[in-house]
């Protein structure tokens, strides 16, 4: 049913969701290009009850190039969705469905809690649906993701389109902050992507939210230091946030070679997921060590100050 994506096709580091963005892109725009010069690290600290929100990109990729618009649509269940998604590949060559990881065969995460995750639809035979999923990781909770793309018949694409009636309040919070800048997510059912011309009028954001990279990355070392174990919920937020940056800045010095403080950052985030892993590890043996992930922050902060 599935098999290994081909060598080089895995987009290192990126999160599921930006993942299949870029794999989306590709199709028509240089998508490294289109994704490397949108990271950045936002983080959202007037919500109630010290919940954080996290935002990874501006401009914020639900417009395209072409000014068209990417936005969520649903359906009362997965058999409900497939002829949209039908029509999404005739007109555009590709759709993005969203998935339960939990469920998926060839997930690290196959069998544990549900989470959401972007598939990407690129054929059609029949009854048969193409994937393609590039999403590779060291996962901060173990397990190393690789990529794959193969065949689905339509009893098992419907299976994984079938989501839990309701994620927690950190998936909900990157379902819409999944482009960068909120947006509207349907509940319950299954849901994809819908390509259309035109998209909303710009809305304010709201809240109070920290944008210069080393004050969140301080302020993100001070509150999981406070909260030790309670941070844990914010892992896999500073993982994409590791896996986009390091994306990023790979993709910057491609443009500029001779950047000193670049490499500096790059090295930084880079290891930031190895010490998210270690942490998670000694926590589940019952020793936190909420003071390893306090140093890697901060010394991420003074490589971002420098290279501001």
């Amino acid at each position: 049913m599935t098999q290994p994506a081909p060598e080089g096709a895995a987009i290192h580091g990126l999160s599921c969701y930006t993942a299949a963005l870029h794999d989306y892109l590709a199709q028509e725009w240089d998508g490294g290009a289109v994704i490397g010069s949108t990271i950045r690290l936002a983080v959202r600290v007037d919500l109630p009850d010290g919940q954080l929100a996290f935002s990874h990109h501006q401009p914020s990729l639900d417009r395209l190039p072409d000014g068209s618009w990417l936005r969520y649509a649903s359906a009362s269940c997965a058999a409900a969705a497939l002829p949209t998604l039908a029509q999404e590949l005739d007109a555009h060559g590709r759709a993005i469905a969203v998935v339960d990881s939990s469920l998926l065969p060839w997930s690290a995460a196959q069998g544990g809690q549900p989470a959401p995750h972007w598939l990407l639809l690129d054929d059609r035979e029949g009854s048969r649906w193409h994937v393609t999923d590039s999403f590779t990781a060291l996962l901060p909770n173990g397990g190393e993701q690789q990529p794959y793309q193969g065949w689905l018949d339509v009893s098992k694409l419907t299976g994984l389109m079938e989501l839990p009636a309701c994620w927690t309040q950190e998936q909900h919070a990157r379902n819409t902050l999944a482009f960068g800048a909120p947006v509207a997510v349907p509940g319950g059912g299954a849901m994809w992507l819908r390509r259309c011309q035109e998209g909303p009028p710009p809305a304010a954001q709201e809240g109070r939210w920290l944008t210069a990279a080393d004050e969140v990355l301080r302020y993100l070392a001070g509150y999981l230091a406070e909260r030790g174990a309670g941070g844990d919920r914010y892992l896999d937020d500073l993982w994409a946030a590791a896996g986009h940056h390091a994306f990023a800045y790979r993709w910057r010095l491609r443009q500029r070679p001779d950047g000193d403080a670049l490499r500096v950052a790059l090295d930084r985030w880079r290891d930031l997921p190895r010490l998210l892993r270690l942490a998670t590890l000694s926590a589940q043996r019952g020793r936190p060590r909420p003071t390893l992930i306090r140093a890697a922050l901060d010394e991420l902060a003074r490589a971002e100050a420098e290279l501001t």
